[in-house]
């Protein structure tokens, strides 16, 4: 990677970070943490994966993504099952309650950018997005080239 494109990396997970308050605060409104509603979106995404996987996906460790999956379990979000090909290992998904909650909560996300955001001008909106759907566009490439 270049230096401005690690710089360019390094500052937007700065700005990432400097907004986990207005996103909790967001998602706090329909009882989830950012860590809940991480792993709705990476379920939604996944449409199940194993708990290796759901960790792996979730970047914690199996005990961390444990207590999440147990706590989407307790308020009916997720299931947890026994995998079709081997008994011993648990695949996790959205019920549709949780599916239903994961598209609420991603419009809600939808509907207004954080402050850094917002305050940009419209050219500025129209760059930042075009950017990232050109880097989104790789990161789709990369994922078909993967699977064949």
């Amino acid at each position: 990677m270049s230096s401005n494109g690690s710089r360019a990396w390094s500052a937007m997970i700065d700005l990432i970070q400097s907004q986990k308050k207005w996103l909790g605060e967001r998602v706090s409104e329909y009882g989830l943490t950012p860590q809940l509603f991480h792993g709705l979106d990476v379920l939604a995404e996944t449409r199940g994966a194993t708990m290796s996987e759901f960790a792996e996906d979730m970047f914690c460790d199996a005990s961390n993504a444990t207590g999440i999956v147990d706590r989407l379990v307790k308020r009916g979000l997720v299931l947890r099952e026994a995998s079709d090909k081997d008994r011993r290992v648990k695949v996790v998904r959205l019920t549709p309650a949780g599916a239903r909650l994961q598209k609420r909560v991603r419009a809600r996300l939808e509907q207004e950018a954080p402050p850094p955001i917002a305050k940009l001008s419209a050219a500025d909106h129209r760059a930042l997005r075009d950017i990232i759907h050109r880097a989104l566009a790789h990161v789709e490439a990369a994922r078909i080239e993967e699977a064949g």
